[in-house]
């Protein structure tokens, strides 16, 4: 009897950690994984210093063309698992506020450079917690994209990189985000 019970917990915390990688990974609020204990050690790396000289455009040039609102799409599998408003800011920065409840953290900040005319790379750090709102680590949003020529689309591959509670790796989740511009028209 106990060796059953004991087959039926681990198969269970197996399906909790499988489920944690399931496609309705959003961009800020994660799934959990198991509760993991511990002191919360993030990787100086999580928080790198924006390119200044790509903040702002020289008097008499064009503005960057990722800066500005987006509605951004998050495909995986082909399946869509996450939609948001995403605001790049000209000093570097950016603030995703995806279409989860409030509650489970809908809204999150990143960084972005440029990497030529009209590609970019952005980083965007996230909390991960548990189905009981216990901390359980951290995720990191990477995308790669490339505004269109008109300037109202971007597109490319993303990926979330899920960390523990002491920073060490624990799995990755890929798919493409394609985004258009919001305008005031």
């Amino acid at each position: 009897m106990q060796r059953r019970i004991m087959t039926i917990v681990i198969t269970g915390a197996l399906l909790a950690v499988s489920a944690s990688f399931a496609p309705n990974a959003t961009a800020c609020s994660l799934p959990g994984f198991a509760a993991l204990r511990g002191p919360v050690v993030l990787p100086q790396a999580l928080f790198p210093t924006p390119d200044q000289s790509l903040a702002a455009p020289p008097p008499g040039q064009a503005a960057v063309p990722i800066v500005g609102l987006w509605n951004v799409t998050f495909i995986s599998g082909g399946e869509v698992v996450d939609q948001a408003f995403d605001a790049w800011h000209s000093d570097g920065t950016e603030i995703l506020n995806d279409y989860t409840d409030p509650i489970e953290g809908n809204v999150c900040l990143g960084v972005w450079v440029q990497t030529g005319a009209q590609t970019f790379k952005l980083k965007h750090p996230s909390w991960t917690f548990d189905t009981n709102g216990n901390l359980t680590g951290t995720a990191i949003v990477y995308e790669a994209v490339t505004v269109g020529q008109g300037g109202n689309e971007y597109a490319g591959p993303y990926a979330i990189s899920f960390f523990d509670t002491s920073g060490n790796p624990v799995g990755t989740y890929t798919g493409t985000v394609k985004a258009n511009r919001i305008t005031i028209n």
